[in-house]
């Protein structure tokens, strides 16, 4: 008897892992969001500096209620002990600096339940425009799949956070590559959501109206359309930082990125 119960244990467990899973995409496939965001257990918390600098340099966090914003202290601190950061040039990384470009990749992961956005591993900060060796050239940031690292220059990181209304911001730019990157590399079900934009979005810029309305628009940059990539990156930007206007103008790719992200706070 005891050893029936024993085998039957494992086969409940199994059993439920699998409904669950199955529950999840189908939820997923049904709502467009995953039907568990937050699993947390155990939340961590912050130093007072640091929730300091969140509330001088994250407007997103400042938004949040009480409950989310715990769950995104916790988040920035599994997110900070996950990435390695590294100064060059004589850049000093200190914990503020850690936390405030943490800050940014967690606003744009905080819809997702995988939100480490694996496809970085180091964060490379420079005092600074850099000098490229791959193209030979100065730049302010870029990110690189396969080494999974982002580069920074930290003056110009920190004026993109500073200035909410020129729709040019370097952390959400260079995170938007990794979350682009990473998302075609995975198989969970924020990825698929985002993947499924991807698609949706493919499918817009390939309608002549819509693409001449873009253009004719001038809503975008020039720079969005250089490849898909940088199209998506240059939305997430307009998306962040002048959400109304980015809705008025294109509904149809603004709901198309929301949906992607999963960003359910409203803007004010």
């Amino acid at each position: 008897m005891l050893t029936s119960l024993l085998l039957a244990v494992p086969a409940v467990f199994l059993f439920s892992y699998w409904g669950y899973n199955l529950t999840d995409f189908a939820y997923t496939k049904i709502y467009g969001r995953p039907l568990v965001v937050y699993n947390h257990f155990h939340l961590k918390n912050l130093f007072t500096d640091d929730i300091l600098v969140l509330y001088h340099h994250s407007p997103f966090y400042n938004r949040l209620d009480a409950y989310k914003k715990q769950i995104f202290k916790h988040r920035l601190s599994v997110f900070m002990k996950n990435k390695e950061f590294i100064g060059l040039d004589g850049f000093e990384v200190s914990r503020d600096v850690k936390v405030t470009v943490s800050s940014v990749a967690v606003m744009l992961s905080f819809g997702m339940r995988n939100y480490l956005i694996e496809s970085v591993e180091k964060i490379i900060i420079y005092p600074g425009p850099y000098f490229s060796s791959l193209n030979q050239d100065y730049h302010l940031g870029e990110y690189n799949p396969f080494l999974k690292t982002i580069v920074f220059s930290w003056p110009d990181f920190v004026a993109g956070i500073g200035n909410e209304n020129d729709n040019l911001n370097l952390g959400v730019h260079e995170f938007a590559h990794a979350l682009y990157f990473g998302s075609i590399q995975s198989d969970d079900n924020s990825s698929l959501v985002f993947c499924q934009g991807i698609r949706k979005i493919d499918r817009l810029l390939k309608q002549t109206d819509f693409r001449n309305q873009l253009l004719q628009s001038k809503y975008l940059r020039s720079y969005a359309f250089t490849n898909k990539f940088e199209f998506f990156a240059v939305c997430l930007e307009h998306f962040i930082e002048s959400p109304q206007m980015f809705q008025k103008e294109f509904s149809d790719l603004f709901k198309t990125i929301k949906q992607m992200i999963n960003f359910e706070l409203e803007f004010t």
